[in-house]
């Protein structure tokens, strides 16, 4: 069963500083090794409650149905404040294959997979494909955390917008990490609720 958590489950700052993934690892090594110093083996027993709650109530993991003119209007129309507090559309990487990754601090498998997004971006960037992540947190903690463990992908402050847009683009759970993959011409080629895997995002540009 995929793991995923509440969007909404956890927003206090002091949650960060126990999900830190080594980011210096080579994918090769288990995400055990990369979480075991940081805690988080015990912070995934703490959160198995609200993940099972989100698991169970989704009632399927990988979609690719399109969406809805009226989403892709509200996806593109939507903008957020970057690191550097500076405000960024959408709408200005329209025109190219893109992830779009709703995560959080807090959220043990959204910080699993973010090696595996980082890979992708450093692997693909010049062949076009975008790749951003959208941060359901509290701003310092984002700050902190990438502060610690920074990612080549730009970053930004989605907050409780965010969340309103996750449930636009599918995830009527609200539930993390959140994916979804467009090409080119802005159809869906995946939208997924819980962690990513290797083999899933070595799809995206079979």
């Amino acid at each position: 069963m995929t793991t995923v958590h509440k969007a909404q489950a956890m927003t206090s700052e002091n949650k960060t500083e126990n999900i830190h993934p080594n980011f210096s690892e080579q994918d090769s090594k288990s995400r055990r090794q990369w979480l075991k110093g940081a805690g988080l083996i015990a912070a995934t027993a703490g959160l198995a409650g609200v993940a099972g709650v989100g698991a169970a109530l989704w009632r399927y993991q990988t979609d690719s149905s399109d969406l809805s003119a009226q989403a892709m209007n509200t996806l593109w129309t939507s903008s957020f404040e970057g690191l550097d507090g500076q405000s960024t559309s959408l709408s200005q990487f329209q025109g190219k294959p893109l992830v779009i990754n709703f995560w959080a601090t807090w959220c043990v498998p959204c910080v699993e997979e973010m090696p595996l997004l980082n890979t992708f971006y450093q692997q693909n960037a010049s062949k076009s494909w975008q790749v951003i992540g959208l941060a359901i947190d509290q701003p310092s903690s984002v700050k902190k955390f990438l502060a610690r463990h920074p990612i080549d992908y730009p970053i930004f402050q989605a907050g409780l917008l965010g969340t309103e847009l996750t449930k636009t683009l599918g995830d009527e759970q609200e539930g993390l990490p959140f994916t979804i993959v467009l090409d080119a011409a802005g159809h869906l080629k995946q939208r997924k609720l819980g962690r990513l895997s290797a083999s899933e995002i070595k799809a995206w540009t079979a």
